[in-house]
């Protein structure tokens, strides 16, 4: 009786290991293989000053981007009014001939050189407070408005992002580059003029620490409705960021609705805590 009891369970104990030895080191190499490919899909995101062809590129991104959303139609006669039209007001702009007091940067495809992937621009303008001078002129509002009042601010323009390279850290990129071309122009802070109602623009812009300072409700624009442009107005937000003070750029009400928000969580987390009490289970 006492050999049968001894000799019954052994093979089973040496053979149950080396069945399943092999499995772990199979998935390893998967998933080595597949980190490996997600790194190598990783786009460099270079932002240069645009050059030569770089301006009708990114006239052509900013077009399809703002007017279109990036669902474009290669043969429509009106978008490619709209792309000249807008390539010649870049080169006004940020052009060679301006000066050092204007820029156009780019990220350019690495695999075509014709294809800008994001563009923004930035340009010195008279402003008095949070409004155009210019504008003020224009409108017949600038009368009584003192010398001493107007001042010249770096203003961003014409960002905008190829919708196959959003979310790759192209816009950023490009905003990074103007904030130090405005650094190098000798300004303290970047302003920009963005469109109330482009809320996704709007929440990039607040990442990068730009508040809003003033409003124009009625300010000049175009818009393509039924493949036509045509000129309206609109309401636009104007934004600063401060370049050499990061306290400034701090949106007290984020932070206050942030604190009020994390006050009641704490509040309903005692309220459970002693409701759990009350059963006799103590997690204070």
């Amino acid at each position: 009786m006492s050999s049968s009891i001894v000799c019954a369970p052994r093979p089973c104990a040496v053979a149950f290991p080396t069945a399943r030895e092999p499995r772990p080191r199979r998935r390893r190499r998967h998933r080595a293989r597949r980190h490996h490919r997600v790194r190598a899909m990783k786009p460099s995101v270079e932002p240069s000053r645009a050059r030569g062809g770089d301006y009708n590129a990114a006239a052509e991104t900013f077009v399809d981007s703002f007017f279109y959303d990036g669902e474009v139609d290669e043969r429509d006669v009106e978008r490619r009014g709209l792309v000249r039209s807008c390539a010649r007001d870049m080169k006004r702009r940020y052009g060679a001939r301006v000066g050092d007091a204007s820029a156009l940067v780019v990220v350019m495809d690495a695999n075509d050189s014709k294809k800008c992937l994001a563009c923004g621009g930035v340009e010195v303008r008279p402003y008095v407070g949070a409004m155009d001078y210019e504008t003020l002129v224009k409108s017949g509002k600038a009368g009584g408005i003192a010398e001493e009042r107007v001042r010249v601010r770096p203003i961003v323009a014409n960002v905008a992002t190829a919708r196959e390279a959003r979310r790759r850290g192209c816009g950023k990129a490009v905003m990074r580059a103007l904030e130090e071309e405005c650094a190098e122009l000798g300004f303290d802070e970047c302003c920009l003029v963005v469109e109330a109602r482009n809320r996704r623009a709007q929440s990039l812009y607040k990442k990068l620490g730009y508040k809003v300072i003033g409003s124009e409700r009625e300010a000049a624009a175009l818009e393509v409705v039924d493949g036509r442009a045509v000129e309206t107005t609109t309401k636009t937000l104007i934004m600063r960021k401060s370049l050499t003070n990061p306290a400034e750029n701090i949106d007290v009400a984020t932070v206050g609705a942030a604190l009020a928000l994390l006050a009641f969580v704490k509040v309903q987390q005692d309220a459970v805590l002693d409701v759990l009490f009350d059963f006799g289970i103590n997690l204070y």
